[in-house]
């Protein structure tokens, strides 16, 4: 073939290259890249150890925040210059095994300076006292009297009666009379008096409860008599205390050091649930703990226990002075 015959060569072009099938399955294409934020709200509740309970407030609820022996004879010093015209009565009331005569043998033991259990107590089902019983002191109770009683029971017909209450605060009933849960006193008893003087009356009550039974709630029996012997004070404008046993075996922060009981939140409690009970005002209520367990008397465990009679003796000089007031009216 001749050059005029030729014809022009196209130039080759390799096909672009493939990848082999083994190429294609072992590659990875990379996906975009993602960015992961732990956040610490999402385990927050793992991190963060469960809060104690707070058993104690910052700043005491109530004065005096330390209890010492210069604060314990200024209540004494106090206490010894309330001198009434008379001896009051001061009625000691409350639910069996509240620790009502253990409180007044608390009172003495302080007034004589050693532990005394003149007042005798127990912890039965009954009470223990069936008399009502008059009881003073030479230095700290001079002026006045305590006077002991039968126990409130929780069940209806067991304890004292009302009526056997009302004779009593009216001034009717003896000394060392002896109550009768089957019946009420009458006018024809040898220890009923029928023309009371003013010091025979009662000046002021003061009700002695468990603060661990408040705490737990206190049984609707206990409420509705105390209550009934509530209704009678008010008609006979005599005035009343709470005074609440049994602090140390609430608060375990107590039972370390009495100092705490003005920043004891569960004590705290116990009061205004009282208030809202029995309706008394709190400035009224006085938490304590009893010379029960030990024989050692100390200014921290006198001062609460003090600063009760102290309250009532000015609340039953106070009546004393209203009845003296009335009859000059008359």
């Amino acid at each position: 073939m001749g050059s005029g015959d030729s014809k022009p060569l196209k130039p080759e072009i390799p096909e672009p290259s493939r990848p082999s099938q083994r190429e294609t399955s072992d590659t990875v294409t990379p996906e975009p890249s993602r960015t992961y934020q732990l956040q610490t709200s999402d385990i927050g509740h793992l991190l963060t150890k469960p809060e104690k309970e707070k058993l104690l407030t910052d700043k005491p609820w109530r004065q005096p925040s330390k209890f010492n022996f210069e604060h314990e004879q200024k209540i004494i010093e106090h206490i010894r210059k309330i001198q009434p015209e008379g001896k009051p009565n001061l009625l000691i009331s409350g639910p069996v095994g509240a620790g009502k005569s253990a409180f007044i043998s608390a009172l003495i033991s302080i007034g004589e300076g050693t532990k005394n259990s003149r007042a005798q107590s127990g912890s039965s089902a009954t009470s223990f006292t069936v008399k009502y019983i008059g009881y003073s002191q030479k230095t700290l109770i001079k002026h006045f009297i305590l006077r002991d009683m039968m126990g409130i029971e929780p069940n209806d017909g067991a304890g004292f009666h009302v009526e056997d209450f009302i004779y009593l605060v009216k001034g009717h009933i003896k000394n060392k009379y002896t109550f009768n849960p089957a019946s009420p006193i009458t006018p024809s008893d040898s220890n009923f008096r029928a023309t009371p003087e003013p010091m025979d009356v009662i000046h002021c009550v003061i009700f002695v409860i468990s603060a661990v039974d408040v705490y737990n709630d206190i049984p609707e029996m206990y409420i509705r008599k105390i209550g009934q012997l509530q209704d009678n004070l008010r008609m006979e404008r005599i005035p009343r205390i709470l005074v609440l046993t049994k602090i140390d075996q609430l608060c375990k922060k107590v039972q370390e050091d009495i100092n705490n009981i003005f920043r004891s939140i569960k004590v705290q409690k116990v009061v205004k649930t009282a208030s809202e009970v029995f309706h008394i005002d709190q400035a009224s209520i006085h938490p304590v703990v009893n010379y029960e367990d030990t024989g050692t008397l100390t200014p921290e465990q006198n001062i609460p226990l003090l600063l009760a009679l102290e309250q009532s003796m000015v609340y039953a000089d106070g009546r004393v002075q209203q009845s003296k007031d009335d009859e000059e009216i008359r």
